[in-house]
């Protein structure tokens, strides 16, 4: 949780790396390092969040515990755990169960009481290398309530509740205190009217939530009862008080921790963001127009400058290194033609053109520039963040290829036309970037449009003198439109 350029593969396992053991850090107490840290850190696939856990034994000595959202239940030990006045050193080894990569992160953090923060550096050791990267965890304070009742989400009634018997009377409450005993219950009513407090008998809870006692203040001549329900909703008890043959409809709230006071450690600030691309691997087929981009030099027309729009296809492979970032070989065969004005096309006849000296034959409306060639491109996906619910997903995109190339007389395939006895043709880089969109119809198909500028070095000082009237690099504009699917 769908971004600009991605990492590359070591980029991605660092992060992956540092946010299993980041979120692993327990919050530390307000006295010290004891306690529990908590940090999010952004992975792969959205927000995880790292628990660490400090302690200290009785001998003086640190040790500690981490684990992460991405696997709640696995608990790690950290190793070689050292604390100097406010500095916390500690390391770690994880292995990408993808790779096979096994990376050491050694952190250095220094404690601040006031902020309530772990902040330093981890260093990243990985097979070829190493990277620092900066951390920061922040306490987590666990709440607990005035009467030390922590709540039990399989048994809610466990708690501190209060009610008012009297709307008029403010100073006066019924209080009880229901705590867990083995399998059963037990607890105490207490009327700060009469500041009585008594043991409840015959204390039951049917299926969690139905609750009945007996009690008896002292000197009272009878016995006194209670029935209610719990109510989830509400998070309350609603029943009714049974004194001296009176009853009287009494609402429980709980004055003790509850649901809302539950500390989900691994919960994020936010939702994480949804997966674009459940695929790894995308197989593309597109149409496109190429269509050239003039760059006239001392407002003169060479032979790139006559050219005009023609249909093109490219082919491809791509390879989601993360959701928002892929990169992607593809072969692309395509070109441009020429114009159909004839006042243009005559400045480069070989006879009485003003520019057309040496050609070996005229141009004419027949005559092709193809461009064909690998490319390699890099994608980074902005619809993650831009436009999270929606089937499009734009891009950004950046090329770069070796094109050969060739300037035919009537077409593709035919004769190359040379210029002083040198064949207009060759092998050059092609440079480009551009912006598109995917548009996905469900997991597994989509479409997809692009535009995209691109720039081919078919210019040769070396081979042509003039490359200013006759022969230059060229430069079209592609519009794509094609299908993908993803597997």
């Amino acid at each position: 949780m769908n971004v600009g350029t991605r990492p590359g593969i070591r980029t991605m396992l660092f992060t992956t790396l540092l946010a299993v053991v980041a979120l692993s850090l327990p919050a530390l107490a307000a006295d010290g390092l004891a306690g529990k840290w908590r940090a999010e850190v952004t992975g792969p696939r959205g927000e995880v969040v790292q628990i660490l856990q400090f302690q200290q034994d009785n001998s003086g000595r640190w040790f500690g515990t981490t684990k992460s959202s991405a696997d709640p239940d696995a608990v790690h030990e950290l190793d070689n755990v050292e604390v100097d006045g406010s500095r916390v050193t500690f390391s770690r080894r994880e292995q990408d169960p993808a790779s096979g990569m096994s990376m050491t992160l050694e952190f250095d953090l220094r404690l601040s009481e006031i902020q309530n923060s772990l902040r330093g550096e981890v260093l990243v050791k990985f097979p070829g290398g190493e990277r620092e990267i900066p951390v920061e965890f922040e306490r987590v304070i666990e709440r607990a309530d005035a009467e030390g009742i922590q709540y039990i989400a399989e048994r809610p009634v466990v708690g501190a509740w209060s009610a008012r018997p009297d709307d008029d009377d403010e100073e006066r409450e019924i209080l009880l205190d229901i705590l867990p005993d083995a399998d059963d219950y037990k607890g105490t009513i207490t009327d700060t009217g009469v500041g009585e407090t008594e043991a409840m008998r015959d204390l039951d809870v049917k299926d969690g939530t139905v609750v009945s006692f007996n009690f008896r203040f002292e000197g009272a001549p009878f016995m006194s009862s209670f029935w209610g329900r719990y109510d989830e909703v509400r998070d309350e008890i609603r029943g009714t008080m049974s004194v001296g043959g009176r009853s009287q409809p009494l609402r429980f709230e709980r004055t003790s921790e509850g649901p809302d006071d539950v500390l989900d450690e691994f919960e994020t600030d936010r939702e994480p963001l949804p997966i674009k691309h459940p695929n790894r691997l995308a197989l593309t087929a597109r149409v496109a127009l190429w269509q050239p981009l003039y760059v006239l030099k001392e407002n003169e027309r060479n032979i790139n400058d006559i050219t005009t729009a023609k249909m093109a296809f490219d082919g491809g492979l791509r390879f989601y290194v993360i959701d928002y970032l892929a990169v992607q070989a593809r072969y692309a065969r395509g070109g441009v033609g020429f114009d159909t004005n004839e006042k243009n096309l005559a400045l480069f006849d070989p006879v009485t053109g003003p520019q057309g000296e040496g050609l070996s034959a005229p141009l004419t409306t027949d005559s092709h520039l193809s461009l064909d060639g690998y490319e390699f491109t890099l994608i980074g996906y902005l619809g993650q963040s831009l436009f999270p619910d929606s089937r499009f997903n734009p891009y950004l995109i950046g090329l770069v290829g070796r094109t050969s190339w060739e300037l035919t007389e009537s077409g593709r395939g035919s004769d190359v036309i040379e210029i002083f006895e040198v064949p207009v043709e060759g092998t050059d880089w092609t440079f480009g970037g551009g912006l598109g969109t995917e548009y996905a119809f469900n997991e597994r198909f989509g479409l997809e449009f692009e535009w995209l500028w691109a720039y081919t070095g078919t210019g040769d000082e070396t081979k042509w003198e003039d490359t200013t009237l006759q022969w230059t690099s060229q430069h079209v504009y592609r519009f794509s439109l094609g299908g993908i699917v993803w597997f």
